[in-house]
């Protein structure tokens, strides 16, 4: 079975483990990434009204349709994506603090590893600015 990695470009690696409350979504995130020649690069920025989010443009709905799904509270490690054709971003919560009472986004993977080391990459794109991020297929 292939595995999903995101990787920071000032440092950071980790793998992703996909939702099955969210199987379209997750469908999308795959076979966007599936589809590119090259493993997928974007900059990824600190969100500014989410809390400790930090978010990057995918546009997954071209690879398939991405309706509302599993649109629960994020906590630290969740990855979720804005099917809002606008924006089509993929958003990482780096951490706890997060916005309550907002409309959330679909909830379709999770970060696998070292939530703190997830945390310092937050903090750093947070106080000095975004970097590209790389999603890569490994088989």
């Amino acid at each position: 079975m292939s595995k999903y990695v995101i990787e920071f470009e000032r440092g950071g690696s980790f793998a992703i483990a996909f939702d099955e409350a969210a199987p379209n979504t997750a469908a999308a995130f795959q076979k966007f990434v599936d589809s590119c020649e090259e493993p997928y690069q974007a900059l990824c920025l600190q969100g500014r009204f989410s809390g400790e989010e930090m978010y990057f443009p995918a546009p997954l709905a071209s690879a398939m349709a991405v309706d509302r799904e599993n649109n629960v509270m994020p906590v630290q490690g969740s990855i979720a994506f804005n099917p809002n054709p606008e924006w089509s971003a993929v958003c990482v919560y780096w951490g706890g603090d997060i916005a309550e009472g907002k409309r959330y986004h679909n909830l379709f993977a999770r970060i696998v590893g070292d939530m703190d080391a997830l945390y310092e990459v937050g903090v750093r794109i947070w106080q000095k600015g975004g970097e590209t991020v790389t999603l890569k297929k490994i088989d």
